[in-house]
């Protein structure tokens, strides 16, 4: 077998892993139907059961994670795992339901904050940051709106203010090959990192080309598509009371 053939071996193995965990973490299209009409995600990666799980709505199954409480039980921070596709919109219903779920479980709680994304496996992936405290909440959207992606793809090509062209990464809600390639460039990119931090952002991408076997371009868009939309809290916030439920 070739060098070439051997690269796209590892590439097609690679992605089919990153399909693999999407899929095993209860991120795909739909949540997996339990008993009696109830519902229940597909089963994780980890090992340890999740804090909680459940859904908001339909189509929002969620799962907490890495649940830490103080001493007092009245600060709670943890993960909150949702869809890889959730668009901004659904995000607040969502977080309401995880915000519900904390309390029930630790009626103490007097703070939480929650780190949305899509896998505990990539903590760049962030989907939005809350923060929970006497009744108000406040969340950080960390992926774009649909209006957000509309006026930020109107802008490429077109010249900035220091006369250079526009050529940030075209957005879109991701679909399954989307975030299992991304996914798979953004964990070998951070276990190059792990291994090297003195790496130059070329060197990078090098490192996920021969790890992932994709061509260094195809590994560079999709590192751009990733770190542009899932981006933690860049993209605007808003504050309101939680209601009981």
């Amino acid at each position: 077998m070739n060098n070439r053939a051997t690269k796209l071996l590892i590439g097609i193995v690679s992605i089919s892993f990153a399909l693999l965990l999407a899929w095993r973490i209860g991120l795909w299209l739909e949540p997996e139907q339990g008993p009696a009409g109830s519902t229940a995600l597909a089963p994780p990666t980890a090992k340890a059961p999740p804090f909680a799980s459940s859904q908001a709505g339909d189509k929002l199954p969620f799962e907490l994670r890495d649940v830490q409480l103080s001493a007092d039980k009245t600060t709670v921070t943890g993960i909150g795992i949702v869809r890889f596709d959730i668009t901004q919109a659904e995000i607040r219903p969502a977080t309401e339901a995880m915000l519900r779920a904390v309390k029930q479980k630790v009626p103490a709680a007097k703070r939480i904050s929650l780190t949305l994304r899509p896998t505990v496996e990539c903590p760049v992936c962030t989907i939005a940051e809350t923060e929970y405290a006497a009744g108000k909440v406040t969340i950080r959207y960390g992926i774009p709106s649909l209006g957000q992606i509309d006026a930020a793809n109107a802008l490429i090509g077109t010249k900035k203010a220091d006369g250079t062209v526009d050529d940030r990464p075209r957005l879109y809600l991701p679909d399954g090959k989307t975030f299992a390639a991304g996914l798979a460039v953004t964990l070998a990119i951070a276990k190059a990192r792990q291994k090297n931090a003195a790496l130059t952002d070329e060197q990078l991408l090098e490192q996920a080309a021969n790890a992932t076997g994709l061509p260094y371009s195809v590994v560079e868009r999709y590192r751009d598509f990733m770190d542009a939309y899932y981006t933690g809290n860049t993209y605007g916030s808003e504050s309101f009371t939680l209601s009981p439920g």
